[in-house]
This record gives C-alpha cells, sequence and structure tokens, in this order.
C-alpha cells in the first residue's frame, strides 16, 4: 500500500534527526479540516510525534485565538496558521484557507444586491424591495457620536428630509444598539421592517456602521436596500504617517485627514512632530553650516529653550496642548487613534540646536549629516528627550495623555549600534513606565548589539528589510506594522517613493502580510496591520512650495485604495477602474472641504474699508478681480493687506512693497510686481491647483518668487487659497470694484 506524502514524510523523518526544513515542510502540509455548521472550534490537525497549535486566523473575530467559532452571516473564507513543534524545534505553518459556514446559509436570498461602499462589506444577504426614508429621520443611540451623525445625516439628505435624534426606540427610523461579542469592530446592519437596525458589541463598530449607512445614503439619499450585513476588519491597524514636521500642516487639514481616514474605516493616524532637512550635504558642501542654516521643527508648544535663547517650538507654525489634546478627542470621536510622534536620536535638529552639547561625537557614517544626530552613548540625552517626552505625557491635561499610543522615532541614527540600543531601550522604558504603549521605526538588523532592547508591549514599523527584517523583529517579540518603503512610502513630487503613482499595483496585487521579500501569515497574531507614510523630503533648498492643500488627492487617493485591501479579503472586490468610480461616488464626506471648494460667485462696489466680507475661502479654481487704487507709494517695511482670512493673506503690498500671497502654512510668494502710485488699476488673481497667476491691466505678472526657500528655481508650486473674510484691513487706498467667480 503506497503511503500519503505526509505520513511517507513523517515515518522517514522518525528515523532520522530532524531538521528545520523538514518541520517546515510538515507545517506546510498539514491535514486541514473544513469546519461542519456545528462546529464551536477549529480542528487542530494532527500529525503523529507532533505537537501543534493554532497560531492565528485573519479573521479573529471568526475565529478567535482559542480556535472558537463565530459564524458570520454568510459562508466567509478565513486563513489560519499553526505552530508545529517537537524536541524544541518548531516551525510557523503557511496559510490555510477554511470557509467558515454562515448563520444564514441556504436562506432564501431576494433580489437587493450587496451594496457598494468602500471598504466592501464582509457578508450580506440581501432582501426584496427598499426602505423608503420617512421625511423626518429619527435617530436612536446612547454613544457620543449620535449628535455628529445627526448633523451628517442632515448634510447627506436631500431638501424636505431632516434628521434628529429621538430617546424612544420603537419611534426611531435608526437604531443603534450594543450587543453581545468580543471584537470591538464588527458590526451587524439590518434594513428592514421599516428601519434600520446597527448592532455591535462596542462603539467602534456602531460607529463603523454609521459610516456605511451613509455611504450608502451618499448615493441613494431617500431609499436603502432591504437586507442584512455582518462585517468586520481583517487587519486591527489600518493606518497613515504624516509628517508635518518639515512641511507645515494646519489644524483644521488634520481634522479633515481625520474625516476622511475615518470615513473609510481607517484608525490610525500618526503624526511626525519633529525633524529637519536630511541633506545636510548641500550646505556642506557650499561651505555652509547646516547647524544654522539647515530647516528643523519641532510642532508642539514648549516652554524649552536652549542656553543661547534658541526655542524648541517651531516659529512657522506650532500645535498648542490644547489644540493637539482637541485633535486626539475629535479623533477619537470618529473612531481615529492620534499616535504622536518626536523623532531621536537621528533627525533631531531642533532638538541639537536646543542642547548643542549634545551632538553625536562617535564615529559615524554620513558625516556631514552629524548636526541633527544626537549623542545616544551620554546619559544627559536620554534625560533630556524623556524630559521633553513628560511635558506631553504627565498630567490629565497634558497633550498625549489621552493617546494610548506614542512614537519614539529613532530611525536612521547613523552612530555607534551599541549606543543607539542603550538609547533605544532607556526610551521605550520610560514610555512604558508612563503607562502608554511605545512604537519605533524598525532598526534593529542595521544595529545588531549585545545591548537588549525591550520587544515586549512595543510596536515596530517594518520600514526597510535594510534596517530591520519581518521574520526577525517577530521573533525577537515585537509587533509589527507593514509601512514598507518601497511599497507604501510616498515623497510629493520627488523622484523616488512614489507609492501614489502605484496606486493600481496596490490595489490588484498589494498584501498587508507580504513586507518586502517576506511573507507573515496573514493572521500572525503580532501582525497588526499596516500604514502608508507621507515623507515631505523636498523642502529647504529643494522646496516646490508646495503645501497641504497639494497634498490632498494624494492622500485621498491612498486611502480609499488601502482602506479596501487592509478591511477586505485578500481578491479585490472589483477591478480598480470600479473601485475609482465607486470612490466618486461615495467621496462626499460631510464637513470635509480641504480644498474650500465652493461655487458661489459675488460681484460688489466696496465703498469704505476696511470691511468684513464673512465669504470664507475659496480655493481653486477660481477669478478675483479688484479695480483699486493706492494714492502714494507705500512706506518701506509696512505691510498692506487687501484679503485675509484664517487661510492666509492676499497683500498689496509686501515688506519690500510687492504684491504677496501669504498662505497660513507660513509660506509667502511675492510677484514681481508694485502697485502704482495715484493710478486706478484692474488686479486680477486666477488661482489653479499648483498655480496663481497675478494680472495688472491685463498683464502678466510671471512667476512669484518663494520667499521662505528662494534657492528652487524652478518647477515651484503656487496654490493660494483666497481669503474672502475681511477687505482692506490695512489698505491704504480705495478698493472701487470686487468681483469673484
Amino acid at each position: 500500500m503506497r503511503l500519503r506524502p505526509l505520513l511517507a514524510l513523517s515515518a522517514f523523518i522518525a528515523v532520522l534527526p530532524l531538521t528545520a526544513q523538514d518541520l517546515r515542510q510538515i507545517a506546510d502540509s498539514l491535514p486541514i479540516r473544513q469546519p461542519a455548521a456545528a462546529d464551536k472550534k477549529i480542528r487542530i490537525p494532527k500529525v503523529k510525534g507532533m505537537e501543534i497549535s493554532l497560531l492565528g486566523a485573519d479573521y479573529e473575530q471568526i475565529v478567535d485565538s482559542k480556535g472558537r467559532i463565530t459564524r458570520p452571516l454568510d459562508d466567509t473564507v478565513v486563513r489560519l496558521s499553526f505552530n508545529v513543534s517537537k524536541k524544541g524545534q518548531s516551525a510557523i505553518s503557511k496559510d490555510y484557507e477554511v470557509t467558515i459556514p454562515g448563520s444564514a446559509r441556504g436562506k432564501r436570498t431576494h433580489a437587493n444586491p450587496k451594496p457598494h461602499v468602500i471598504p466592501e462589506l464582509l457578508n450580506w444577504k440581501g432582501g426584496k424591495g427598499q426602505f423608503e426614508l420617512p421625511k423626518e429621520v429619527l435617530v436612536y443611540g446612547k454613544e457620543s457620536f449620535i449628535p455628529e451623525l445627526v448633523r451628517e445625516l442632515n448634510a447627506v439628505l436631500p431638501e424636505g428630509y431632516s434628521a434628529r435624534r429621538t430617546d424612544r426606540t420603537e419611534d426611531a427610523t435608526i437604531v443603534f444598539s450594543r450587543s453581545k461579542g468580543r471584537d470591538n469592530e464588527h458590526y451587524c446592519m439590518a434594513i428592514i421592517k421599516g428601519m434600520v437596525s446597527v448592532a455591535a458589541p462596542g462603539t467602534q463598530g456602531l460607529y463603523w456602521g454609521s459610516r456605511t449607512l451613509l455611504q450608502m445614503l451618499v448615493q441613494t439619499p431617500t431609499a436603502l436596500p432591504e437586507g442584512m450585513a455582518w462585517d468586520a476588519p481583517r487587519y486591527q491597524l489600518r493606518g497613515f504617517m504624516l509628517d508635518v514636521a518639515r512641511l507645515p500642516i494646519p489644524m483644521d487639514y488634520l481634522k479633515d485627514v481625520v474625516r476622511l481616514m475615518s470615513w473609510y474605516k481607517m484608525n490610525d493616524l500618526q503624526l511626525h512632530l519633529n525633524d529637519n532637512y536630511i541633506f545636510h550635504e548641500h550646505y556642506v558642501d557650499a561651505g555652509e553650516d547646516p547647524f544654522r542654516r539647515s530647516y528643523a521643527a519641532f510642532r508642539m508648544q514648549s516652554e524649552m529653550k536652549g542656553a543661547d535663547g534658541t526655542p524648541l517650538t517651531a516659529q512657522d507654525l506650532f500645535y498648542t496642548r490644547k489644540e493637539f489634546r482637541g485633535l486626539v478627542d475629535f479623533a477619537k470621536q470618529r473612531g481615529v487613534n492620534i499616535v504622536p510622534e518626536f523623532d531621536a536620536p537621528g533627525h533631531a535638529l531642533s532638538f541639537t540646536r536646543v542642547r548643542p552639547d549634545l551632538i553625536y561625537q562617535g564615529p559615524m557614517n554620513h558625516a556631514k549629516r552629524r548636526c541633527e544626530m544626537l549623542d545616544a552613548a551620554k546619559p544627559e540625552t536620554l534625560s533630556f528627550i524623556t524630559q521633553v517626552w513628560d511635558e506631553y505625557l504627565q498630567g490629565q491635561k497634558a497633550a498625549f495623555a489621552d493617546c494610548p499610543v506614542v512614537h519614539v522615532g529613532a530611525d536612521e541614527f547613523f552612530g555607534a549600534a551599541e549606543d543607539y540600543r542603550q538609547f533605544a531601550d532607556g526610551l521605550l522604558g520610560h514610555i512604558q513606565q508612563r503607562g502608554h504603549t511605545p512604537r519605533i521605526w524598525g532598526s534593529l538588523n542595521a544595529k545588531k548589539g549585545s545591548t537588549p532592547v525591550r520587544s515586549k508591549g512595543v510596536q515596530m514599523n517594518l520600514w526597510s528589510r535594510d534596517w530591520a527584517r519581518a521574520w526577525d523583529s517577530v521573533n525577537q517579540g515585537y509587533d509589527v506594522i507593514n509601512t514598507h518603503d518601497r511599497a507604501l512610502y510616498i515623497v510629493p513630487f520627488a523622484g523616488y517613493y512614489r507609492a501614489d503613482n502605484h496606486q493600481k499595483q496596490l490595489y490588484e496585487n498589494w498584501l498587508p502580510n507580504v513586507i518586502g521579500d517576506e511573507t507573515l501569515p496573514a493572521g500572525h497574531p503580532q501582525l497588526l496591520g499596516a500604514a502608508f507614510a507621507i515623507w515631505n523630503d523636498e523642502i529647504d533648498r529643494l522646496h516646490r512650495g508646495y503645501g497641504a492643500i497639494d497634498l490632498w488627492s494624494t492622500i485621498s487617493n491612498m486611502v480609499d485604495v488601502l482602506s479596501q485591501k487592509m478591511w477586505g479579503q485578500p481578491e479585490a472586490p472589483r477591478s480598480f477602474d470600479e473601485h475609482k468610480a465607486l470612490a466618486a461616488k461615495v467621496g462626499g464626506i460631510p464637513f470635509c472641504n480641504p480644498l474650500y471648494l465652493n461655487e458661489e460667485s459675488f460681484s460688489m462696489e466696496p465703498g469704505l474699508t476696511p470691511m468684513r466680507l464673512r465669504k470664507g475661502s475659496k480655493g481653486p479654481d477660481y477669478h478675483l478681480t479688484m479695480e483699486l487704487m493706492m494714492p502714494e507709494e507705500p512706506v518701506p517695511g509696512e505691510e498692506q493687506v487687501l484679503l485675509g482670512s484664517r487661510q492666509g493673506q492676499l497683500l498689496a503690498a509686501g515688506r519690500d512693497g510687492r504684491i504677496t500671497l501669504r498662505r497660513n502654512d507660513s509660506m509667502e510668494f511675492a510677484f514681481n510686481a508694485k502697485l502704482p502710485a495715484g493710478k486706478r488699476v484692474k488686479l486680477e488673481l486666477i488661482g489653479t491647483m499648483g498655480k496663481t497667476e497675478l494680472r495688472l491691466d491685463g498683464v502678466s505678472a510671471g512667476e512669484p518668487e518663494n520667499i521662505r526657500f528662494p534657492l528652487r528655481k524652478e518647477g515651484c508650486m503656487t496654490t493660494f487659497i483666497l481669503p474672502l473674510e475681511s477687505l482692506g484691513s490695512s489698505f491704504n487706498g480705495k478698493i472701487f470694484r470686487l468681483e469673484v467667480r
């Protein structure tokens, strides 16, 4: 009788020494039994002489760590992996696909297909017919997000319809309620018998259900298909990292980023809060000192100063402690965790300018970048950085007090490995002592050494195979996040790291458990999820003049793609073109307008100025026409503001007398043109994405100069949001006519 391959292999191994390769072969050839409808637990495969245990499942809401099954609504594929061991050796298996029978399998279904939302619903059983919304939609629920949901419903519902909260379930059109369960993110939705019911074990799941409901209503505002949904994410962490250190990003914009992420059920926003121009060699090679010249910023409010009075806090844009606490609360209400990051001991020019005595003195790679390296070997350095952290971690009103996870940075330190390891371990320990989970950029393969670096309870971004390997990091005990640079990094408008140029490939082929050339089991308990990253390398001498508004399409076009890939099954539910067409349909996020788009046009003869226009701000595309006269030459150094709002100012005369655009991210652009004294002039400002044109009496003023970073002369972007709150606040002249269209 011929033995089956697995039995033959087992018999062969029984008489020979077991090797790691043999064990791996067994692990990848396990006899897997498909679960039956009556099964309460996964049946662990058996191989003679081997100890086998469940490692994990990609949908933990369906198969938990103990193998217990929670039946979904419909038959659902789950990927399981196992740990196989014998005599102290072990191997982790490949992913095995099993189909968990649904609780509603075999039940009659009707015509209603699965509603199209992003990310795709995991399970749907269509009913028959449509639920027509009443003119007054009553919402019941005890969750804190309900008032905001009512506002969003009123923004989505058509004229003649309205929504309000009710305290009576029997009157409600939409009911949010708690259900039993172990997972905080999954939810059930039933649209049947004249009511919408959303149930979940936790607030997070209920909130995700509200996003699904709103996306459905954006497409069909007065009707919903009857049916039932059961939905859950495949990965617990679905993230995005934004470098706000090297590009000033206003707080209002960050709130729009939160709205965008929550709309697509992304839940982790990491904010890189300090950094600097990294190409210091550009200054060194030009005979200049990068310690003084290179751009650097620390974005949080701080009273800390150097011995010479140098402030730690950036002077162009910073976040107050109160503002940041407000952002954390705003995001938490919308299902998004804010993860603040201070980067040290590298990328630390903001810190070395305050403490130049702590600049690293040992041998290092990239010696021309020494100015940004803190001395990881000195105990005083760790003491200094922990002092910075404590300003934001200690006390109930501390800016980061309600951030469960904080990021300690620690990437690209070019000094000695043992110095790095000692510093990293000390900083991780300090964060844990303060009651927070630390996250760190993976570096230990590049920084090998004997000094232990703690891993228990530590999250690690796996960003470069040269700095940290996936399996090594998992085996060391870290919880890992796929942030692989070649797949997920973006340096806007640069010639490298352009994941945004490969969205189709990401949508069709990328998998969160494939990290470079390594593959982890999809359900490995230490694989938290994935995050893409935007790094604003091209600043300072390389600055193109771009601002936050120029990044929006990049961010939004990545979020909808990676949302689907991290929430849903590995196989995309529709083609890339169909996905993007759906994103265009559901992308009308209530109260999210970072581009300040509006259709309003107006014309007026202002009369006396200054005056309040109360027209807010207007993003591209717009055409401003003004007829005005400046009676005399402006006083040198004295600014004259024509238009203003929170988003910026249009100056009739900047400090040097030229017509100037000033944005609220501190960027300024001056045209090579001045208003002539004593002459009535027609001024036109034409704003498009990436370019703002000035005309005086029909003659173009040419390309404006980037005042803050004037070294780059070509390829500059001058996007400008037109400020329309105030008119002539400090203009010493007369405005005859104003028109915006």
